[in-house]
């Protein structure tokens, strides 16, 4: 039995999620969208799939529709454009979690089905099916999509119908990847300024106490200084951001909470404004080492003119 489905979205991750779909089920017959035409035309050519030429076209009798878009803007504009009508779209777009609440409303309403399924990991894991999946929708639905899923994935948790925490839990997630990134360019920066070699210090943390799936997917990046994308700045920015508007909204000063002192993750997110505002922000996160580097090399140069 053959699958019709509509992918919208081929940046780095969506294409790598393709063709790990089309590795596992070959008769998947892919239909594809993204802003980019050339890239569009490229990939559906290389992977033998047909080329959508506007979202509003999908055919009638495609059900499956997945989303993996830059942000929650991006997909309320796909969404108030493709048929909804008897369509399954998952959405594996990391979302800010009150719009997925909207997302969901406009699909039912529309007489379609919406599942949530933000994932962790980037282009390495996907393309090797061990990314991680955070699912929320009906039941019933979720197990006429989990064949799918499970091509690209290792690890799948369902939240059943509870909408919204698995946007929750993958910016958390997210702002873990985020601090852990800066904590491994620090211990670099210092280590040259001390003497060591990049590879040194990441071999010495890999067995001790930055031993993790982070430093292994980011060592080479690190001791290269090849920063091509596999999650960008743009993305861990925007996700940081998120994060930092519904933890204010949950908290906001209670207790004498003052979110700028007493949650780093927000205050940090100012490495991430830089790092996006000094021409990084298409370029893997882990260029944040760049900005670490230099505050480090700033601060010892000026120590030494004192």
């Amino acid at each position: 039995m053959g699958y019709e489905i509509a992918f919208l979205g081929l940046g780095n991750l969506g294409r790598a999620i393709v063709k790990r779909m089309k590795e596992v089920l070959p008769n998947i017959n892919f239909y594809l969208w993204t802003q980019d035409v050339s890239r569009a035309e490229l990939f559906s050519s290389e992977i033998k799939a047909v080329r959508i030429i506007k979202p509003e076209k999908i055919q009638k009798d495609i059900r499956y529709i997945f989303l993996c878009l830059f942000d929650s803007s991006a997909v309320q504009n796909i969404l108030e454009k493709i048929p909804k009508d008897g369509k399954v779209i998952v959405d594996l777009t990391t979302n800010h979690p009150k719009k997925v609440l909207e997302f969901r409303e406009i699909v039912e309403k529309n007489k379609g089905e919406y599942i949530e399924s933000p994932v962790l990991g980037s282009v390495i894991p996907a393309s090797q099916g061990k990314l991680t999946l955070l699912v929320c929708g009906k039941e019933k639905i979720f197990n006429e999509v989990k064949p799918f899923l499970e091509a690209i994935s290792s690890k799948i948790f369902y939240f059943g119908e509870n909408f919204s925490q698995a946007s929750y839990l993958k910016l958390i997630n997210n702002l873990v990847l985020a601090e852990f990134m800066m904590a491994l360019s620090e211990a670099v920066a210092v280590g040259e300024i001390l003497g060591f070699s990049p590879e040194t210090v990441l071999e010495v943390l890999s067995y001790g106490a930055g031993k993790s799936a982070i430093l292994e997917s980011k060592k080479e990046k690190l001791i290269k200084k090849d920063f091509s994308p596999h999650f960008s700045v743009s993305l861990i920015r925007k996700d940081l951001m998120y994060l930092k508007e519904v933890v204010k909204e949950k908290l906001g000063r209670n207790n004498g909470l003052e979110l700028e002192e007493d949650l780093p993750f927000i205050n940090n997110l100012k490495n991430y404004d830089q790092a996006f505002k000094s021409g990084l922000a298409q370029l893997d996160f882990s260029s944040i080492y760049e900005i670490i580097k230099n505050k480090v090399l700033n601060s010892k140069s000026q120590k030494l003119q004192k």
